[in-house]
């Protein structure tokens, strides 16, 4: 059993990482993500391990319903920018309103989640 709580504590800490990357403002995710394409770094990070994580976390009860559905209006929003190429820049990073947003949205899963 012991096991478990600490696979889930990994799980919560590594997830806590990824919602901090997306809630960073554009310049910290630009530095720390030097070297990648940041928009698909970040959209990877998120919908495709943030997810994965989340779900886990929803299944242990480590997070709440509520907190799961703003995860998955991030990951939606991801999905919808991901229609439209120009959103995929670093400048778009720093100045589209649809990045604000799901740093906004990130920032706010973070309060209550910690």
């Amino acid at each position: 059993m012991q096991k478990d709580i600490e696979e889930v504590m990994q799980c919560y800490d590594r997830f806590i990482e990824i919602v901090k990357q997306m809630a960073m403002d554009a310049k910290e995710q630009i530095t720390k993500l030097k070297g990648t394409v940041v928009a698909d770094e970040l959209a990877s990070d998120f919908s495709e391990i943030g997810m994965m994580y989340a779900k886990e976390l929803l299944e242990s009860e480590w997070i709440t319903q509520e907190q799961y559905a703003i995860v998955k209006s991030i990951d939606e929003m991801l999905t919808n920018m991901s229609k439209r190429n120009e959103l995929w820049t670093e400048e778009a990073l720093l100045n589209a309103e649809e990045w604000q947003n799901c740093r906004k949205k990130s920032r706010i899963l973070l309060q209550i989640l910690e």
